[in-house]
This record gives structure tokens, sequence and C-alpha cells, in this order.
């Protein structure tokens, strides 16, 4: 066995910049926010959401 790190896999985004790591609450918001608008949400969306799910905690 090798001590070198394993390879990313397909679960690395390419672009790990745009992770987000999320409560329970914020991602249910979220899951909220999405089913309501029946499509993906914009950048600007999600942080209005996140903020929001923020002022009520």
């Amino acid at each position: 066995m090798s001590d070198s790190p394993a390879p990313c896999g397909d679960d690395v985004p390419d672009n790990v910049d745009n992770l987000m790591l999320l409560s329970p609450e914020q991602y249910e918001a979220l899951l909220e926010a999405r089913e309501g608008q029946q499509h993906d949400l914009s950048r600007a969306q999600v942080e209005a959401v996140l903020k929001a799910a923020k002022e009520r905690s």
C-alpha cells in the first residue's frame, strides 16, 4: 500500500471554490426554495436564502 494520497474521484467538484458546507437547517431552507422555484437557484438566490435562514435562527 502506498503512502501517496488517493487520486481525486468523480465526487470532487472541478471548482472547489463553489463548495458549500451547510447545516441541516440551511439545507432544508435551500431545498424548499429550490422546490418553490422548480429549477436550480442562482448564486444570489442561494445567498439570500442562507441569509434569511441565519436571521431566523
